[in-house]
């Protein structure tokens, strides 16, 4: 036995010893690394992908954000031309699938359908008032067939633009 007191099993001891560092090998991305992260890309790709059109805006809430005032019309001569001076077209695209608005002389309502930026509309009703003013009934028989023919639209600035199957511009509408 010796005269010493036993140690404390916390002390720190007084010399330290230097103990090298052993040389770690150098860590390298092996190929279950690189086939897991693909994975990873692919299935965030097909996610993207599978859920574009929730991602891409809705065509019902463009068409829906406003009511719309009749800028220019293709006449029955095929001539875009600004609607006349002092009267009033109107359209409103509600999110039911209908479009309703003041002709220029009668009040109408039609059914519509979109599919990213394609639109058929399908005439329902029209009232029947004898319209005052010259070109007044002309202008408005030509909106009418102008909105039965569209087939596409599209916005550009704040402005709505239908088209007929041919890809011609036939209506253009500015906000309310």
């Amino acid at each position: 036995m010796t005269d010493e007191p036993p140690e404390d099993p916390g002390a720190v001891p007084e010399e330290v010893p230097d103990i090298p560092a052993k040389e770690l090998p150098e860590e390298k991305m092996g190929l279950g690394f690189y086939a897991a992260f693909g994975f990873v890309l692919l299935l965030v790709l097909i996610i993207v992908v599978g859920n574009y059109s929730v991602i891409k805006p809705d065509a019902g809430t463009e068409l829906t954000r406003t009511n719309w005032t009749l800028q220019y019309l293709k006449d029955k001569t095929g001539i875009t031309i600004p609607v006349q001076t002092g009267s009033r077209v109107t359209a409103q695209f509600g999110k039911e699938g209908r479009v309703s608005g003041y002709s220029g002389c009668n009040w109408y309502a039609s059914t519509y359908t979109t599919k990213d930026r394609s639109i058929t509309t399908t005439p329902e009703s029209v009232t029947d008032m004898l319209c005052r003013g010259p070109g007044v009934m002309d202008q408005e028989s030509a909106y009418l067939a102008d909105l039965s023919a569209v087939a596409s639209w599209r916005t550009g600035g704040s402005d709505l633009y239908l088209a007929d199957a041919s890809g011609r511009t036939v209506l253009v509408f500015n906000p309310e």
